[in-house]
Parts: C-alpha cells; structure tokens; sequence
C-alpha cells in the first residue's frame, strides 16, 4: 500500500495542474471585468478609446458573440487533439486580443479585441471543465472542479481591484501580463488521462494517473481499468447522438442546461458588468461605488472558496438548495426595494444600504452554490465520450444567456425600472432551482460509472 505521503504529493500534482489550467479561467473572465472599473472613464472626455452610451451597447456584449462560435468545434477538437492543446492555445490569443487594444485604440478595434477574447474564452470554458474533471480523483472532484469558478471570480476580484488605480494602458497591460505565468507553467502538465485513453494509449494514460495518485501499482491499475470501462463503454457511440439519443443523456444535459440557466439569468451577467453603474445609482452609499465593486468582487471568491471544502464535504444538492433559495430571496427583496425607491412616494433613501447588501449576499450564495455545480455537473454527469460535447453545448448556452442577460438589462432599466431587472432573475432562479431541486442527483464521492447508474435510477 502506498503511503500517505505518496497519496499527499499526488493530490499536490492534481491542485498544481489544476492551478495551471484555471489561470487560463482568469485571463477569461479578466477579459469580462476590465470594463468594468473603467466603463465610466471611457465615456468620459478625456477617454484612451472615445465612445458613447449607444456604442457600449455592443461593444459590451460582443464579447459573448465570440464565445458563442468556438465551443461546439473546441469540444470536438478537444477529444482529437486533447484537451491540454485547446487551453494552452488560450494564451497566444489573449495576448493578441490585448496588444490591438494598447496598439489601435479605436471602438472598432476595441469590439474586434472583445470578439477574439470572446472566441478563446469559448476554448477555455469548453476544455478546462473536461480537464480538471479527469485528472480529479473522485474523493477530490468537488474541490478540483470547483477551482474553475474560483478563478473566474478571482479575475474579476484582479479587475475590480487593479482598474480602480491603474491608468488605461498600466491596467491593460498588467491585463496582458496574466497570461504569461499561465502559459509558463500549464505547458509541463500533463494530457488527461481520461484523453490517453481515448486514444488507445494505455502507457501514457498510466504515466500520467501515476503523476496525479502516485498510487500503488495496483491501485492504479483499479482506477485505470475504471477509465478503460468508462471509455469502452462508450466507444462506439457517436458521441452527440448518444447524448440526445438516450434517455439519462437528455437527462444529464437538461439538468446542467436548467442549472446553467438559472445561474446566469440570475443576473450575475449584468451584475459582475454593470455592478459600478448600479451601485451608483443607489443613493447615500456611505462608501464609493468603485469600493463596493471591490468588496463585489472579494465576497465572488470568498463564496467560490467556501464551496470547494463543501462541495465534497456537504454534498451537491444541499448547497444546490441553499444557493437557490438564498439567492432567490435576495434578489426579490432586492428588487423590492428598487420599486419601492423610484415608483413610490416612501421615503427609504435612507435604507440604501439594503440592495448592496442583498447584492452581495446574493452573489456570495450564488458562487458558493450554482456557480461551481455547473462546473461539477459538467464534468460528472457524461460519459467520457460525451463530456465534452455537453462542455460545449454548455458553453455556448452560457454565452447565450449571459447575451441575453447583457442585452436585455439597459432596455428593462430604461422602460420598465432596474426593479424590473431583480425581479426577472428572482422568477428564472425559482423555475430553474425547482426542476433542478426535483430531478438532479447526488454525485459525492462517486464514481462516473455510479453516477450514470444513478442518474438513470433517480426520479424522472
């Protein structure tokens, strides 16, 4: 039997490459925040990129046009050429996207930029979930999957943080350098062994299990031949039609998609973009807008932080229950008081410390709960052969919420109210959480061969 130390420094190895691949999550999601510490200053005279209101109106949004081309192909390509190519190819592209910016400032050039970010972050929200799944051991796959959240809320927390102080090229490029220490250190990891053995390469499937358990030769030939069951299973299968084609893959798909749906129409779109400009329309903040985006920002991570010790420890559904629930109070109260503040005579001016409190009570719920499902679910609920289709059907359909989430928000603030706003994302987490409530299993501490048989059995 392997000791304890062996089992230590192969969990190590599994965070190290985790780490690695979700620094490409943080120049993802580094491309969504840099507006928005800065959106106020590109509207104003003295603008590096001179636009107006109408401009920002697709310049904003343009990102997730992008994002929504490259998932589909990015998930085939990721199961020919592996998953390890499509994230590293993140870096190049990033850098890229940047240096258009620094180098022709223009809104043209800007919204060119903003879609190329918008294609690579396709790849990344595509591969890295699939990744981080399979090189998981299961007793850890909550707490390694869940870091692809965290590094999404950490590069906004980046953002929030550094735009606030930085000039317009300082931030963009200290934005540009991110991905530096990223591409440095995700190019000595190792391919999934999930990936291998697709491949029909058993040696380099063992080679690289033996770097993430640093088991026994025994155990590792246990989990290996879980792997070959996994695959084989599947192998003949043409991958999309199985998924739409049996009845605990539509199952499987529904449950993320509904999850997902949830999650991003709960307005964490809007709010992590516009989330300045809303707290500066709330009267007598006793502190600066810019300075409750920064506490935004903390309290995104903090909430993703906490579900990786609870996701394996609590369980999938609780902290699915309580994030929807918590989540749906708080953005009715939310929206509430923003009725009650500009649609009604009572004087509550005072209480304005409600709103941004229920925001960020919403948000670290939201983070602690949904958000990191997603990422659990994607990587737990498919068969090998399937998983990363379903990543990339997942990741076009968050880019389509969260466009729908980007377009949609100024046109209800304008004709309806922002209350109108809180109130939307309050019904989409009730009808979203109650089917998830109803039909998603619970995953800890389980294998992908009991999962499926445990999807198949749970209530349809």
């Amino acid at each position: 039997m392997a000791v304890k130390c062996g089992h230590s420094v192969g969990l190590f190895n599994q965070y190290i490459a985790a780490l690695a691949a979700c620094l490409s999550v943080v120049n993802s999601s580094a491309c969504c925040g840099w507006i928005t510490p800065i959106l106020d200053y590109l509207l104003g005279p003295d603008s590096e990129i001179p636009m107006t209101s109408a401009q920002t109106s697709w310049v904003i949004p343009i990102i997730e046009l992008g994002n929504f081309i490259t998932p589909l192909p990015a998930g085939i390509l990721s199961d020919y050429i592996g998953r390890k190519p499509i994230i590293l190819a993140t870096g190049p592209l990033y850098i890229v996207s940047w240096l258009l910016i620094v180098f022709y400032p223009s809104v043209t050039m800007l919204g060119a930029a903003r879609l190329l970010q918008g294609l690579t972050m396709g790849l990344t929200f595509t591969a890295a979930p699939v990744y981080l799944g399979e090189i998981a051991s299961k007793e850890n796959r909550g707490a390694i999957t869940s870091m692809f959240f965290n590094s999404w809320w950490l590069g906004f927390l980046i953002q929030y943080a550094m735009g606030s102080f930085l000039s317009f090229h300082k931030y963009t490029y200290f934005t540009l350098y991110l991905n530096i220490p990223f591409m440095l250190l995700f190019f000595w990891q190792p391919e999934s062994p999930y990936y291998h053995v697709m491949c029909g390469d058993i040696e380099k499937a063992r080679s690289s299990l033996t770097r993430f358990r640093d088991a026994t030769v025994d155990e590792l030939q246990i989990e290996l031949e879980e792997i070959k069951l996994s695959v084989e299973a599947n192998q003949r299968s043409a991958g999309f039609r199985d998924l739409i084609t049996s009845s605990e893959g539509r199952k499987a798909l529904t449950i993320l998609l509904m999850l997902t749906g949830a999650n991003i129409l709960s307005g964490t779109g809007a709010i992590t973009v516009y989330a300045t400009q809303i707290f500066d329309k709330t009267p007598n903040l006793s502190i600066p807008p810019y300075a409750v985006t920064i506490v935004l920002g903390i309290v995104m991570l903090v909430g993703g932080v906490i579900s990786s010790f609870t996701s394996d420890s609590v369980g999938r559904r609780p902290l699915l229950i309580i994030s929807c629930i918590g989540t749906f109070i708080s953005q009715f109260i939310a929206g509430t008081y923003y009725f009650l503040l500009f649609n009604t005579t009572l004087e509550i001016s005072s209480f304005s410390w409600i709103a941004p409190v229920l925001i960020l009570i919403y948000s670290g719920l939201c983070t602690a709960g949904m958000y990191p499902l997603c990422s659990v679910y994607t990587s737990e609920l498919f068969n090998s052969n399937t998983r990363g289709i379903a990543s990339s059907i997942c990741a076009i359909c968050v880019t389509l919420f969260t466009l729908i989430s980007l377009v949609l928000y100024k046109p209800v603030n304008d004709y309806l109210g922002l209350y109108a706003n809180f109130y939307i994302y309050s019904l989409t987490i009730l009808v979203g959480g109650t089917y998830c409530y109803l039909n998603a299993p619970e995953t800890k501490g389980k294998s992908f061969v009991e999962i499926r048989e445990e999807l198949i059995k749970f209530k349809h």
